[in-house]
Parts: structure tokens; sequence; C-alpha cells
């Protein structure tokens, strides 16, 4: 029967489907199929079932069998998960185990201390609930202050490499502007605290401001880099602007040192007029040995052999005295106008920065220690020169000019008042005469190999006749001079 409903419902879908409920169904055999055909039927389904039940078994199977290497692995995984969250598990209780037996021993009303004896093997003092809970409420505020200046926190952080990369763009003002933050800091943070640090609570605080002081110290040694890349700065070829430029940045960052001792001033008692002198005197000597540097890498020395060689080398054809001439003049002339530039460069930075309230000490030791460098540096100077002068120049006309341009040096460095020129002399008068006597010496030389020559060839009689007129000739004219031989 229920085959024969699911049969009718079939065919009466497919009908309407198809489109044949219009049809006359009269005419059809209704009758039921023969029981052989049912029963062949049902045995069709049952194997049919059973052969896709085989077929999914044997797909799974052969699924399981390709991935088993990934189910170990999971499995094996799961199990070492559970082993870490349990040693996980026990190590947390076992930490806050004691704290939580003390908050709930602090938070029990019929709790004395002494009561219990594990108090004594822990070695810690249980507090009341209300102090313990004010504790904690005091470090939470504390944390939540944190949070909320996260972004404050990082930038403070950040402030050594950000001084780090203005040092390296040359960025001077930004740097000096961070080295004077970085005393505001100390100040604020770390100088206050030191002050006022004497209990062991004190101490505690003391040591939240060890970020701070990481900083600060960080800053200091970026302090150390900018000051040799500014004197290192000095060393090269800079103009008057730029020698200003780097001069004030020194002195600012002067400045920032000072400005660190005087916030220790009032324990240590120390002199700061007496230490910004001593500051100033330093930054001049800087100036001068970075300036001296670079005198002595930009100028060869003057009138050198190697030069004197190579310059003789390379302009055979056109004779090497000329060529060691110009040399030597060339020499002069660049040292000339180094050391003329580095007098001025001094004289307008360290004079003008000199008030007029000044002591007289102060200036005194800034020209002096001007002194004492351009008196060594015209001294080497001259013994270069006198080295020079009896090694390549062997001419008059190279003597002449040499004096010329060396004339010409110390009359520029007299209008900074370091004219030299009565040291000349004692240079140029020994080679003059050196050559004028080497010339006679030559001559004479020469001469006596001449008279020796004409001797030998047997001409060696007297050039002029023994016997002159001494009376006037008969027709009254006067004599035209001694009769030659022939």
């Amino acid at each position: 029967k229920i085959w024969i409903a699911v049969e009718g419902r079939k065919r009466t879908s497919s009908s309407s489907r198809w489109g044949l409920a219009d049809w006359d169904l009269s005419s059809m055999d209704h009758s039921m199929p023969p029981a052989s055909s049912l029963g062949g039927y049902e045995a069709d389904e049952r194997l049919a079932a059973r052969h896709a039940t085989t077929l999914a078994e044997e797909s799974w199977r052969s699924l399981c069998t390709a991935n088993a290497s990934t189910f170990v692995a999971a499995e094996r995984r799961t199990v070492q998960i559970q082993r870490s969250l349990k040693d996980l598990l026990s190590k947390i209780e076992a930490e806050t185990k004691p704290s939580t037996r003390r908050v709930s021993k602090a938070l029990d009303p019929k709790y004395q201390p002494g009561d219990d004896e594990d108090e004594a093997e822990e070695g810690e003092e249980i507090k009341p609930a209300t102090e313990l809970l004010a504790d904690l409420a005091e470090k939470h505020r504390l944390r939540r202050r944190t949070l909320m200046q996260h972004s404050s926190l990082l930038e403070l952080l950040e402030l050594p490499s950000l001084m780090d990369a203005c040092v390296r763009s040359s960025l001077y003002e930004d740097a000096l502007s961070i080295a004077g933050f970085a005393n505001t800091l100390e100040r604020r943070h770390l100088m206050e605290r030191s002050e006022e640090k004497q209990s062991a609570e004190d101490e505690e605080r003391g040591k939240r401001g060890d970020v701070v002081a990481g900083v600060v110290s960080e800053i200091r040694r970026r302090e150390a880099d900018l000051r040799r890349m500014l004197i290192n700065r000095l060393r090269g070829d800079v103009t008057m602007p730029q020698c200003l430029e780097v001069v004030t940045a020194l002195r600012r960052l002067n400045g920032v040192e000072l400005e660190r001792r005087n916030n220790s001033t009032n324990k240590s008692g120390d002199d700061l007029e007496g230490v910004h002198a001593a500051m100033e005197m330093r930054l001049q000597v800087d100036f001068l040995e970075a300036r001296d540097a670079w005198l002595e890498s930009g100028i060869a020395k003057i009138g050198s052999a190697a030069a004197a060689v190579a310059a003789t080398s390379s302009s055979a054809d056109k004779g090497g005295a000329s060529a060691q001439s110009e040399q030597i003049l060339d020499g002069i002339e660049r040292y000339r106008t180094r050391c003329f530039e580095i007098v001025t460069q001094f004289l307008a930075i360290f004079r003008g920065s000199l008030a007029p309230s000044a002591s007289d000490d102060s200036q005194d030791h800034s020209f002096s220690l001007l002194s004492m460098w351009t008196a060594r540096r015209v001294q080497s100077f001259l013994t270069s020169l006198s080295s020079n002068m009896s090694l390549y120049v062997h001419d008059t006309a190279t003597l002449r000019d040499s004096l010329d341009s060396a004339s010409f040096f110390a009359s520029s460095m007299g209008r900074v008042g370091a004219d030299f020129q009565p040291l000349l002399a004692p240079i140029f008068e020994p080679r003059l005469t050196e050559m004028i006597v080497g010339h006679w010496a030559e001559g004479l030389s020469g001469m006596v190999e001449i008279l020796k020559a004409c001797r030998d060839a047997g001409i060696a009689g007297p050039l002029v006749g023994a016997e002159t007129s001494t009376t006037a000739p008969p027709n009254g004219g006067s004599t035209d001079g001694p009769e030659m031989t022939q």
C-alpha cells in the first residue's frame, strides 16, 4: 500500500509537471504489479544502499589513511598543550596562593595577628584590610595614570634617538633644544627627588625615576657626539658665517652644561663665573687646534723636495728653476692666506664676545693665547722657509720673488699685530751672500782654467806691447793708446 501511494504521488507530480493532468487516465491499468516484481525492486534498493555504505566506508578509510600524520600530530599537540596549561595553572596557583591567603586573612574580621604559624615563616606582615585595599587602589591609580601617559612616555623614550638623528643631519638648533629639555627633566624628576629621598618609601619612589635617568644619560652621550662633530667641522674649509654658527652652537652647548652645574650648586657651591671662564678658554683652545689642523692639512711643506721634484719632472721642458720658484711662491701665498684667515676669525668671534664689563684677566688670556699660536706658526714658517731657501733657491730671481712674497706675508700679519719683517733679513742675507760668493768663485775658477789653457798652448806672452810711445808723433797728432801685439 505504501508503495502504491508513493507511486501514485510520483505519477501525479510527473503528470502535472509534463502537462499530463488533462489526459484520460481511465483507460490506464491500475492493477497491482505482481509480487515477484515487488520483491525484486526491494532487493535492488537494499543492494544499492549496501553498496553506497561500502563506498562511503572505503572513502573514509582512505581519507584517514592519507591524513594519518596530521591526526597524530594534532593529537600530540593537544596533549602537549594540555600539559602546558596544567603547568601554568599550577605555577599561577603556587605564586598567588600566599597573596590570596594574606588577602583572605586581611579581609577576615576575626583574624588576629600572630594566630597563624605560617605568618612567621613567610616573613611578611599581614596588613589590615583598609591599608591593603588603599595600597592596591594607589597602585591601580598609578598604573592607570601610566597607561594614560603612554604616548608621552614613548616620546620621552625616543628623545635620544631623535637627538642622534638631529646630530647626524646637522640640525644643531633642534639637538640643543633636546639637550636643554634634558636639563629640565633632570631638575624636575631627579634633583628634587634626590634631595627629598630620606626614607625607604622615598627610595621606592626614587626607583620610578630610573627611566628618566636613563634618558638623560643617553642624551648626555649625544651631547659629547655633538661637540666632537662641531669641532671636527672646524677642521675643514669653513667660511666666516659657518665658523660663527659652529662656535655659537658650542657656546650654547657650554651653556647647557653650565645650567646643569647650576642645578647642583646648592650643595657643591661651585664658582659659576670661574667655570664659565674655563669653558670659554677651552673653547678658544679647541678652535685654534681645529683650525691649526686645517692649516697643516691644506698646505704642503713649502718647497718640499717631493713637490719640487714633481714640478720639475712635469715641466722639464719649461725649466726646473721656474717650477721650483712657482712651487715656493704658491706655498708662501697659501700659508699667508690661511694664517691671516684664522687670526681674523679668532679676533672677530672671541674679541667681540668679551663684554665691556669683563675682567682684564680674561682678555689677557684670550690675547695671550692668540699671540702664542701666532708666534708658533710664524716660527714654523720661518724655519721651513730657511730650509727651502738653502735647498731649492739657486738664482737671484727666485730669491727676489720669495723675499717679496714673504715681506707681503709679514706686512699682512702686521695688520693684526704680528709683523715679522725684521726676521726675514737673517734668512735672505746669508743666502744672497752665499750666491754672490758662489758666482765669484765660479768666475774665478773659470778664469784660472782659461789662463792655464792659454799657458799650455804657448800664448802666455804679454797681451800689451812692452814699449809704448810717450812722445807726440811728428805730425803733432796724439797717440791712440798702447800698441797691441799681434
